[in-house]
């Protein structure tokens, strides 16, 4: 889906997916010290003004304009500062920096982009860095409550654990669970949620 795509649908007053972050986000954010984190495919901020609020340096990206822009308002609104550049997953803007933290969140993509993106990732998070990723699972098609219709573009626990090799696994939940994240995200959905380490090295 391009920018296009989700300047359409990020073109509203509404925040489709909330104000409030991600709750497997919320769960595990304020258990680590905070640091730099990156959030990639952030959309309309959410979980970054969280992550700000925390004490975070917030490093976020997204593809869509409109999606920026929702952002600084909601961190304005929070009076917390954010940076959010426009760029593709591809592109992987803040290529200098090194995080304490890495959150993905719904950031659903074809399988070989995807485990190359994961991958990827691995230069990012400083040894000792934390991932907390949360997305839908294949049996989500069988739920309303939000995510790609195509089977391969949903998540499994084998997927993951293979795409995140370099990390050493502290959590990884596969369950049906309710979600209340706007109304773009609503009802009961078939989520997998990680929470993972890089091994110091």
């Amino acid at each position: 889906m391009d920018a296009l795509f989700w300047n359409k649908r990020y073109d509203t007053e509404e925040y489709i997916y909330g104000e409030k972050p991600n709750a497997y986000f919320a769960e595990k954010l304020p258990l680590l010290k905070p640091g730099k984190i990156l959030l990639p495919a952030e959309g309309e901020g959410r979980n970054a003004v969280y992550a700000a609020s925390l004490g975070w340096e917030v490093f976020a990206f997204d593809q869509s304009q409109v999606a920026q822009r929702k952002a600084w308002l909601l961190a304005q609104k929070n009076q917390v500062k954010i940076r959010y550049e426009i760029a593709f997953l591809e592109e992987m803007p803040y290529s200098g920096e090194r995080f304490e933290a890495i959150g993905l969140f719904f950031v659903h993509l074809p399988p070989l982009l995807r485990k190359r993106f994961h991958q990827k990732l691995e230069h990012f998070l400083q040894s000792n860095g934390y991932l907390i990723l949360e997305a839908f699972g294949k049996r989500q098609l069988q739920y309303s409550s939000g995510g790609p219709r195509e089977i391969s573009y949903l998540f499994s626990p084998e997927e993951l654990i293979e795409d995140f090799s370099y990390l050493e696994i502290l959590e990884l939940r596969d369950e049906i669970r309710l979600l209340d994240e706007g109304s773009a995200h609503q009802g009961e959905a078939h989520l997998i949620s990680l929470f993972a380490k890089k091994p110091r090295v």
